[in-house]
């Protein structure tokens, strides 16, 4: 969220993975996850206020009671313009997916809070 953070401060819009100088691991996919970049493209900026997602993950496997077999974001960020009264901000809504992943990652809706 730092990385959007500080891209947004510059650019008064949401930016894309490589704009914003994040990448995923392993180029998007390791052993237990696939890791997606969301609605941005990942040399694109994004204006618009509407939320649109700017992280997403799925898990490759069951973990525990999490259901996964690579095609279910489970953990999702979603990042809005909002503007306020004196500048403009971003935000971010981040959720975990069904009861058997919010078990996995308790506090992931504490993201960018």
């Amino acid at each position: 969220m730092k990385l959007q953070q500080a891209y947004f401060s510059e650019a008064n819009m949401a930016g894309g993975w490589q704009l914003i100088g994040y990448m995923a691991p392993n180029n998007g996919e390791t052993t237990n996850f696939k890791y997606d970049k969301g609605a941005i493209d990942k040399d694109a900026s994004d204006a618009d206020t509407d939320q649109k997602d700017g992280w997403k993950a799925a898990n490759k496997a069951n973990l525990n009671e999490c259901q996964g077999a690579g095609d279910t974001f489970n953990w999702t960020v979603k990042v809005q313009k909002k503007s306020g009264s004196s500048q403009d901000d971003i935000t971010f809504t981040a959720s975990a997916g069904p009861a058997g992943c919010v078990a996995l990652t308790p506090t992931f809706d504490k993201i960018g809070k």
